[in-house]
């Protein structure tokens, strides 16, 4: 049955040809994505595996759309899919982690937080034959040698550039930005970094500060910080790039009530709740989304490849700028979901036509 509903995916949707190569990926992220750039080839379906996802914090909608998207793939795979849920601290984390050493499921995906923070329990997991993925669990997509088999996400350093131009176009006076970051995370800190280093370059542009907050308690700490950033840079602060729609739903209070023409932009992920705060004006004007079911599906492929004794694919996707004029009305009921057949293109692959 699970054959026959792929087989019918792949003939009602993008039809792939043999050795056709991929096409290109539009350089402009503000383009809408209509072509499936990502693999072709790959092993067949290993069905029946046990899956354990380690969520860094479903409070977190990035990490939500991609386990959805696994969820997804995974019904399509005949796999066991386990949720734990971390809430944020360290200690469930290296607890789920030391329990999957002991219960050997097939794979743990790491959703949204860094592996290096884990690594002997990870190791422990790699000698006993496990594999391990990751999403946002290192600072660049791929391979981690002795870590992750790959790491998941879109390229980090694109989507900061993407972030900071889009701060540089929309003024044509001086530019003052606040940076939020959670330097726990690897990931956050080369997209900060990045930022930085295109707003430097910007003669126009003063990168006024950089606020590391906690994702887990930005609601306690950042009213605080917002008032004393106002108090100290005043009409100069122009714009704020934050690595998380997070930081944004818990500025509106604090800001508005004390200097509402801040343009906020959001690195990540493309949140329900920062389309709508988009779309009506209020207190955001961009986020930079990244294809959360996607990449649930690609993680579901790389394991796939893992589980067939086969290398990643290397596939990275690049980031997608959503502003007011380019959020479509499906998008704040599902996210943003590409329309490029990557479930069609990933079917093709696990249930190949003979």
């Amino acid at each position: 049955m699970i054959r026959l509903f792929a087989l019918l995916l792949c003939l009602t949707g993008l039809v792939l040809a043999a050795g056709k190569p991929a096409p290109a990926r539009p350089a402009d992220p503000a383009r809408e994505w209509t072509e499936w750039d990502g693999p072709l080839h790959g092993p067949a379906a290993q069905t029946g595996r046990e899956v354990w996802f380690l969520a860094s914090d479903l409070r977190n909608g990035g990490v939500v759309g991609v386990y959805r998207g696994l969820e997804e793939a995974g019904r399509l795979l005949d796999w066991r899919l386990t949720l734990l849920d971390g809430q944020g601290r360290q200690d469930s984390l290296r607890g789920f982690l030391e329990r999957a050493a002991r219960e050997h499921p097939a794979a743990v995906a790491l959703g949204g937080f860094d592996a290096k923070e884990f690594k002997p329990q990870i190791q422990r997991l790699l000698a006993a034959g496990v594999v391990v993925v990751g999403w946002h669990a290192g600072d660049k997509p791929g391979p981690a040698p002795g870590l992750l088999f790959t790491n998941i996400s879109t390229d980090p350093l694109a989507a900061a550039q993407a972030a900071a131009d889009y701060v540089i176009a929309s003024r044509s006076g001086p530019i003052g930005v606040v940076l939020f970051t959670d330097s726990r995370f690897a990931i956050a800190s080369a997209k900060t970094r990045q930022a930085q280093r295109q707003l430097q370059a910007c003669r126009r542009c003063k990168v006024l500060a950089v606020e590391d907050i906690s994702l887990a308690r930005v609601q306690q700490l950042l009213p605080a910080r917002v008032s004393a950033l106002y108090q100290r840079y005043g009409a100069s602060w122009t714009h704020s790039i934050g690595i998380n729609d997070l930081y944004y739903d818990s500025i509106g209070y604090p800001l508005g009530r004390l200097h509402a023409e801040v343009a906020n932009v959001s690195l990540g992920d493309g949140s329900f709740t920062a389309m709508r705060r988009i779309r009506a004006g209020l207190m955001q004007v961009a986020t930079i989304a990244e294809p959360l079911h996607l990449h649930g599906w690609q993680l579901a492929d790389e394991l796939n490849r893992a589980f067939a004794g086969r290398p990643p694919s290397l596939y990275v996707t690049q980031p997608h700028l959503l502003t007011r004029p380019t959020i479509r009305e499906v998008y704040l009921s599902i996210g943003y979901d590409p329309a490029n057949g990557y479930r069609n293109a990933y079917a093709a692959i696990w249930f190949p036509r003979h």
